[in-house]
């Protein structure tokens, strides 16, 4: 029982990534896009959207969208990444005694780690969100395959 368990494990994962990781891929492009157009600011609204249409797919194809978002909100989020970066390299510029610039910058680096942990929490959780929804839909429209056969 251990064994099919596993198996079953496997091929979920795999099942979620057939559809996260393009999924993932086109959301981060679109929130990169975003930022790019809007800087500061970092729109995730594109990870839930395509959290919808993931956990829709997946839902038609293997009966589950469950961690698909999660998945797709993880892929989506890598141009918070940017931010940081943005981040650690205005540090690059303080300046004055010694303790100061070591003190900002290990406050820097403590507070781009928390804000990283923050972004990639979030679209996980804002990507699952769009997936549940997209779940919720395809229940609501069932397939049509599904509908012949409880006809007969």
């Amino acid at each position: 029982m251990g064994v099919e368990r596993q198996k079953r494990d496997i091929l979920s994962v795999t099942e979620n990534w057939k559809y996260s990781l393009p999924g993932g891929v086109l959301a981060a492009i679109f929130v990169a896009l975003s930022y790019g157009d809007s800087k500061p600011s970092l729109s995730l609204g594109a990870v839930f959207f395509i959290g919808i249409v993931v956990g829709f797919l997946s839902k038609r194809q293997y009966g589950s969208g469950k961690g698909t978002g999660a998945l797709t909100g993880l892929i989506g989020s890598v141009p918070v990444v940017w931010i940081l970066g943005q981040m650690l390299t205005a540090t690059s510029g303080l300046s004055g005694p010694a303790w100061f610039t070591a003190a900002g910058t290990i406050m820097t680096v403590f507070i781009a780690f928390c804000i990283g942990v923050f972004g990639f929490a979030l679209s996980a959780l804002i990507g699952e969100a769009g997936a549940r929804i997209g779940d919720a839909i395809t229940e609501s429209n069932p397939h049509p395959q599904r509908r012949q056969n409880n006809r007969s």
